[in-house]
């Protein structure tokens, strides 16, 4: 299972500084497109006086990756992961927050492994992704539960080709920058379900945790978040169905003192007492009236809804929004500082400043050294790829010891039939979270790779790597080995003597029959064979138990075997093509830069010897250039700070 990249809410965030933030973006990247567009003899298209030829060395792409960010911020969502136990009524308070009664399948488990997410859109609409299916197609909304749920009598999915499902639809609170994912409910929060959903937190922005009023947090719940600390910070607790349960005040109470308890980092985390119907009633009663309806406004202020969501847009999406226009941000300096700073160095050179060769030149040098076949940051790079392979083979081996840990504990828990049925959907789903764990770790680990590459080359490879670890999942995986059950050869006649001759024993059977034949002892002999049938039944189910586990412990041991026969491979050879990858990458920018401060060094030469009254019209057009950057490096850190301002009033 991997979570799809949410579809964009139509840019319809409302946080006060996005306006200004887009604008520097849209200015930054106008400027970036016109330097990296310089005409051969010298001017821009749209400048007569524009860049000179040397000037020509902006890549094109610094304008794109701008307008990409600023795309971001438009079009950005924060993701929330709807997290809770079957029937705590998950899907319903959902349905709610979207006002849109029936939209989730409510009275079905959804199946192992696939989640739906709910996104905005302008119309109503689902989309499922099958396996192989990165484009997904089309379904009707009423089909949902057959993409997505289990058989509420088999306990098997209607279609097991599934990944997630799409839902679209038009919404106030999903348009504000919220995208919901609910996830499979399990009873116990210790399974495979809840291996994927542990791992879905890493890319997530918040965790919406769901109990009802009925009883207070369970073991296994408590363990839940514990674990769950380490992959996120933001915690919601909803507390569902309080129109069904008229003592939820007091089972909300001792939640709170549970998690002081058992999960401290959430004893502050904000609570919201909630009843989905009463919402839908205020929605249905608001629809049918004319927009301004006392009896809507009523029933929703009953429902509990209104705190909740407007926690969930201020706190949470205002915060997401927040977040994407700090990476904008960044991204605008980092594409303009560079520029700015060889426009400064040309204009000291067409000042004809005499520090300025000696200072280019100690740039070149430091260049050559880094180019060395035995340069530091070709043994940081080796040094580097090595250290994440280990971690990565690490958390796999981890997570393997952790499947195997959920298998035995299902297998000690668990009867024949419910492990026979449940144990090969947990570890299935198990192998999806360690999947989904693996690419989490692979991508945060290129990322820190190429920051160090950047800060052992002095900063010469600044900007995005262009380079990202990406495991391909190999095919195996995607058909996992099914179960083999071994044969019964207990029933039949000669199967129940068998069972019974330990039970009773040979002379026993015999003198049991011969009575049976040679005296009136009918009552005390089917006394003594009701006897035998209970041990023999009980010989039975040990067998059986003892049958299914053996055929668990073969499934787990060959599913295991699967996964540490394929992947490890896979993490070795996509580690060592990253490594390559980088170091080309490095290799082609020194020498880039290289190239561009010998022509830097020659051009100052020409500047040095010519005349000072003819550079005076090249000096004034490259200090209004380097006047240009410099306004908008200050309205960058303005802006920055503007948000750190804000963020640091906001309240926890």
């Amino acid at each position: 299972m991997t979570i799809a990249a949410p579809q964009p809410p139509d840019g319809t965030s409302r946080h006060p500084l996005q306006s200004a933030v887009l604008r520097l973006a849209a200015d930054a990247a106008g400027l970036l497109e016109r330097a990296a567009r310089s005409t051969g003899d010298g001017r821009e298209p749209d400048e007569p006086e524009g860049y000179t030829p040397e000037d020509a060395v902006v890549p094109p792409e610094l304008a794109e990756a701008v307008r990409t960010e600023a795309a971001r911020v438009r079009g950005g969502a924060a993701v929330l992961v709807v997290v809770g136990e079957k029937k705590r009524g998950k899907s319903s308070l959902i349905n709610a927050l979207v006002g849109r009664p029936g939209l989730l399948p409510v009275e079905v488990d959804v199946a192992t492994g696939v989640h739906l997410v709910v996104r905005h859109a302008a119309e109503t609409q689902a989309v499922a992704f099958l396996e192989d299916d990165a484009a997904g197609h089309p379904i009707p909304v009423a089909a949902i539960g057959e993409y997505a749920a289990l058989d509420p009598l088999s306990q098997e999915p209607y279609r097991h080709d599934v990944r997630h499902v799409e839902v679209g639809v038009p919404s106030s609170l999903l348009a504000s920058g919220l995208v919901l994912i609910d996830t499979p409910g399990v009873g116990g929060l210790v399974s495979g379900h809840a291996r994927i959903t542990m791992a879905t937190l890493t890319r997530a922005d918040a965790l919406v945790f769901v109990v009802n009023g009925q009883s207070e947090l369970t073991a296994s719940e408590l363990r839940f978040l514990e674990q769950a600390t380490e992959r996120i910070t933001e915690v919601v607790f909803v507390l569902t169905q309080t129109d069904k349960y008229g003592r939820w005040e007091e089972v909300l109470e001792r939640n709170r003192r549970l998690l002081a308890e058992h999960a401290a980092r959430y004893t502050h985390a904000p609570w919201f007492a909630v009843s989905s119907r009463a919402k839908e009633d205020a929605d249905l009663a608001a629809a049918a009236g004319d927009g301004d309806d006392p009896v809507a406004a009523q029933r929703l202020g009953l429902s509990g809804f209104p705190p909740l969501l407007d926690a969930l847009t201020d706190r949470i999406a205002a915060r997401s929004t927040e977040l994407r226009l700090e990476n904008c941000l960044h991204t605008v300096t980092s594409a303009v500082a560079p520029l700015a700073a060889a426009q400064e160095r040309r204009l000291r050179s067409l000042q004809q400043d005499p520090a300025l060769q000696e200072e280019v030149q100690r740039r070149r040098d430091a260049l050559r050294a880094l180019q060395g076949e035995d340069a530091a940051w070709r043994r940081t790079l080796t040094r580097s790829s090595r250290d994440l392979e280990r971690r990565l083979r690490l958390g796999f081996q981890r997570n393997v010891n952790d499947l195997r840990q959920l298998a035995e504990e299902k297998m000690a828990a668990s009867p024949p039939a419910v492990l026979a049925a449940e144990l090969p959907r947990d570890l299935q789903a198990g192998v999806e979270a360690i999947w989904l764990d693996l690419d989490t770790a692979a991508r945060r680990g290129t990322a820190e790779l190429a920051a160090a590459m950047e800060q052992v080359c002095g900063g010469t490879a600044d900007g995005e790597p262009g380079a990202e670890l990406a495991l391909t999942r190999p095919r195996r995986l995607e058909a996992l080995p099914a179960v083999v059950h071994s044969d019964d050869m207990n029933g039949g006649v000669l199967g129940f003597v068998e069972r019974v001759m330990p039970a009773w024993g040979a002379g026993g059977l015999a003198a049991g029959i011969t009575m049976l034949f040679t005296a009136s002892v009918v009552a005390p002999l089917a006394a003594g064979f009701g006897m035998v049938a209970l041990l023999s039944g009980r010989r039975k189910r040990r067998q059986e138990m003892a049958r299914a586990r053996g055929d668990a412990i073969r499934y787990t041991n060959r599913l295991i075997a699967e996964l540490t026969t394929e992947i490890p491979p896979q993490i070795s050879s996509s580690v060592e093509e990253i490594t390559d990858r980088l170091a080309e990458q490095l290799t082609e920018r020194l020498a880039a830069q290289r190239v561009a401060l010998e022509e830097e060094l020659a051009l100052h030469q020409k500047h040095l010897s010519t005349a000072s009254e003819q550079l005076a019209r090249e000096r004034e057009r490259t200090r209004r250039r380097v006047d240009s950057l410099n306004d908008l490096l200050a309205r960058s850190r303005d802006l920055s700070a503007r948000l750190d301002s804000s963020a640091e009033r906001e309240p926890q």
